[in-house]
């Protein structure tokens, strides 16, 4: 069967994903450094919760895109070999890559660099646990789950009984090992193995495969604001909803009045809201598309299309910025901290957009992007979907 049709939206979920991400790590020292009497520390505390919607929505997309692309494609030791060698090349050599530079990097910084060659032994350590910096885990579970991928293909082309109820399984799989781990194992990273996610892999991998039955439920339009499916996303919504409301508030508790909760309530109220956010940035993503200014639209694009180079490269220019002098003035102060998310997204943005473009091999640092960017062009149709072909 031929590749399915790229999905132009994508982009705009993984810029809207991203951007997620900078806001977190751009706050996440403020809402410890700064005074809780300031008037603004409760929006940056609500800021740093609130967007905690980054990774696991780039967790979803990872899962959904592969699907989509995958699922309905025989299983052949050629499909199999190319999913891995693109894999290696654009995703674990970058990894590779940007945890040897933090590495290096952050022993020099503390004046512990000896020897480069006498450190690799713990470079390799780190690397085999996704703890070189604190953002790559992400990458980390990444490659768990496409070491289990194929696996997963096949079971789920082999058993279509599997495939229809993988969203619920996964739910459970996920909630069976948060309370292994937290009566038993109680391993205090579990963030960095892929099960800790199961939920956003397998709601991507049953989207993905089924995508073309629901693909029109992610478009309501004004005229269908009453309609069946629009009452599709009421359970949904009231579900993020409360989600973001006991996220939140969990963490003001905490921070504030040193309030103390079991971890499997912050596990609840993580996985409440971050979860139906994947699904409401996809529809999200097909209003901005469709209403939004073309220009807009074709920033938000070209965003996504480098949000991996983003992802990983944007925390060194934050290390840098916080080297700088923290002003005193509270109105230079509050600047500051908003420069610190500017810098982290529009440095990493020029260089790998620069390096994507016009450097051969800049995958080696950066990965790689569609062969040709899916701008929107002028006059295009709402919710186009045909526009481009996915290359996967």
């Amino acid at each position: 069967m031929a590749k399915r049709t790229q999905i132009d939206e994508l982009f705009v979920v993984r810029a809207l994903a991203i951007i997620g991400v900078l806001v977190v790590h751009s706050t996440s020292s403020i809402v410890f450094q700064l005074d809780q009497s300031s008037s603004f520390w409760s929006t940056y505390n609500f800021m740093n919760t609130f967007f905690k919607i980054g990774t696991t929505t780039f967790i979803f997309l990872s899962a959904f895109v592969l699907f989509y692309n995958y699922y309905t494609r025989p299983v052949t030791r050629k499909l199999i070999t190319n999913f891995y060698k693109r894999r290696l090349l654009y995703i674990l050599i970058p990894y590779i890559v940007f945890s040897a530079v933090y590495f290096y990097l952050v022993a020099y910084l503390n004046g512990t660099l000896t020897s480069p060659a006498s450190m690799i032994p713990d470079l390799l350590a780190l690397l085999a646990t996704g703890n070189a910096y604190t953002h790559l885990y992400f990458v980390f579970i990444s490659v768990q789950f496409f070491l289990m991928f194929p696996l997963f293909l096949w079971a789920f082309k082999r058993w279509p009984v599997l495939a229809k109820n993988i969203f619920w399984i996964g739910i459970l799989l996920q909630w069976i090992f948060v309370f292994y781990n937290n009566m038993s194992l109680r391993n205090t990273t579990p963030g960095n193995l892929s099960i800790w996610y199961a939920s956003y892999y397998f709601l991507g991998a049953w989207l993905g495969m089924y995508y073309d039955r629901f693909a029109a439920y992610f478009k309501v339009k004004r005229s269908e604001l009453f309609s069946k499916k629009a009452f599709f996303w009421f359970p949904l919504w009231g579900l993020w909803l409360a989600g973001v409301i006991g996220h939140v508030g969990i963490y003001y508790l905490e921070r504030t009045q040193g309030a103390i909760f079991d971890s499997k309530l912050y596990s609840l109220v993580w996985n409440m809201h971050t979860l139906p956010t994947a699904l409401i940035l996809l529809q999200l993503s097909y209003w901005i598309y469709a209403v939004w200014p073309r220009w807009s639209v074709n920033t938000l694009i070209h965003l996504g299309v480098v949000s991996f180079g983003v992802y990983i490269s944007h925390p060194l220019v934050l290390l840098f910025y916080r080297m700088t002098e923290v002003p005193g003035n509270p109105v230079l102060y509050h600047a500051w901290v908003f420069g610190g998310f500017l810098s982290a997204l529009i440095i990493p943005w020029i260089i790998v957009g620069l390096v994507m473009r016009w450097i051969p091999g800049g995958w080696v640092l950066f990965g790689t992007g569609p062969k040709r960017i899916p701008y929107k062009k002028s006059g295009e149709p709402s919710y186009n979907e045909n526009s481009v072909r996915r290359h996967a």
